[in-house]
């Protein structure tokens, strides 16, 4: 059986090698790599699965726990950020439970609550 590379000179040979390899190389990077931003309408779908039990989470919503905040007033609350949200969201107070959440959908529902903050 011939080599693939028969004929081709040494240096033509290094040439396709490391095109090769730097193509394979960049394909397997970017397959584990992609991400996208976060997504407020993603958060909003999450939200009203996980925490509508005790949060007013939208305006279509017409029951919350009492002494619960809603979401519109989370975002509201002076100088709060993205990351203040997700802290709280991964590290809560009592009583509000542990959610299990990946990253990503962390930081969708942390974007859908800061889209309700007010100018």
């Amino acid at each position: 059986m011939r080599p693939f590379c028969h004929g081709l000179s040494l240096a033509a040979s290094a040439l396709l090698a490391f095109v090769l390899i730097l193509g394979l190389g960049s394909a397997a990077r970017t397959e584990g790599a992609v991400t996208s931003l976060p997504d407020p309408a993603r958060g909003k779908a999450l939200a009203e699965r996980l925490c509508t039990n005790c949060h007013l989470v939208s305006d279509r919503q017409t029951k919350a726990v009492a002494d619960v905040p809603s979401f519109a007033a989370i975002a509201n609350k002076p100088d709060q950020t993205e990351g203040a949200v997700m802290a709280r969201i991964v590290m809560p107070m009592h009583p509000m439970p542990v959610i299990p959440i990946t990253k990503p959908e962390l930081e969708d529902v942390s974007a859908y609550i800061m889209s309700l903050r007010g100018e």
